[in-house]
């Protein structure tokens, strides 16, 4: 468990950003390609909106140049299911666009694309407005490069917004038990690999709840967050929770299986019986209580997951305090 000077702590990326662009015309991709720098960019291509929308959410990138007219599935519709995604709703999207009429451009924006350009255009502006949404993006996303969920930053500024608005949300704050006993027996990469599976199951939790405009950010290690609606809460978390039971399994060897558990050697030369990972779940909200700043709700957090701690097993636990 993360401690509460760390929860929102920042780590910058040395990786190049990541950009891609979504196009059906191969003459077109290549001429935005090479208005690009590829020395200081990651540049992947898709031929359609379809392979656009599913190379985004397998390798969600830094930044999007999306083309409006395509067949099947247009920049529209893809601009609807990115923004959806968990793993791409804050990713930002630059619309290439040859339509004239201005109301199309406008309803791009209102369906959540960042800016727009006229096809056709002029490659030190397509550079400069590359760069501009970057530098933007990369202080609030800081992606965790294990999950590409967004990172500390955005949690934060999610919390922010959603207490300033004084609108009722509650935080689900996700953490495992026994992952260091895990992690010590079968090794970082496997910790990793549970990490990215425990990632994969919230997001799925949350695509699968209610609340379409839910919020999945990665403070770090074991440690997720999801922000959505006070009634969509413990429907999530329950659903993570099941499915994570479900799964773990998979990750330890069968003998481990077979005992039930893992036997771990302590400090004192002491052979220990430790079960296997459990999920907690701690649920903040300000239906009950006036809250005043993100790390109040990560303090208030904290105490719940220290009780969480306690109890046996995959829980879910509100803080149903009033002051």
């Amino acid at each position: 468990m993360s401690q509460n000077s760390s929860l929102f702590s920042a780590e910058p990326s040395g990786a190049k950003p990541r950009i891609l662009i979504v196009d059906d015309d191969p003459l077109m991709r290549r001429i935005v390609a090479q208005s690009l720098d590829r020395a200081a960019y990651d540049i992947s291509e898709a031929e359609s909106g379809l392979a656009g929308v599913h190379t985004a959410i397998e390798q969600p990138p830094d930044l999007i140049l999306l083309d409006v007219m395509m067949p099947e599935m247009d920049g529209f519709e893809v601009i609807r299911r990115l923004r959806e995604h968990p793993l791409t709703q804050n990713v930002p999207i630059i619309l290439l666009t040859a339509l004239g009429e201005m109301t199309e451009k406008v309803y791009g924006m209102q369906l959540g694309a960042d800016d727009y350009m006229t096809k056709p255009f002029d490659p030190r502006e397509l550079r400069a407005r590359v760069q501009t949404h970057l530098k933007r993006s990369e202080h609030y996303m800081q992606s965790s490069p294990l999950t590409s969920l967004p990172g500390n930053h955005a949690i934060h500024q999610v919390i922010t917004t959603r207490l300033e608005s004084r609108e009722p949300f509650a935080v689900i704050y996700f953490d495992l038990a026994n992952f260091k006993t895990y992690n010590d027996t079968y090794g970082w990469l496997a910790g990793d690999r549970v990490i990215q599976k425990l990632g994969h199951i919230i997001v799925q939790a949350t695509l699968t709840g209610p609340d379409r405009e839910a919020f999945v950010g990665h403070i770090g290690g074991d440690d997720f967050v999801i922000v959505t609606r006070p009634e969509s809460a413990e429907q999530i978390a329950r659903a993570a929770i099941q499915q994570f039971d479900q799964q773990i399994l998979e990750y330890y060897a069968a003998a481990d299986r077979l005992r039930g558990y893992i036997e771990s050697t302590d400090r004192q030369g002491q052979v220990r019986r430790v079960p296997f990972i459990s999920l907690g779940a701690a649920i903040v909200t300000n239906e009950h209580r006036r809250l005043e700043h993100a790390v109040q709700v990560a303090q208030i957090a904290a105490e719940v997951k220290r009780y969480l701690k306690t109890l046996p097993g995959s829980q879910v636990v509100f803080d149903r305090r009033q002051h």
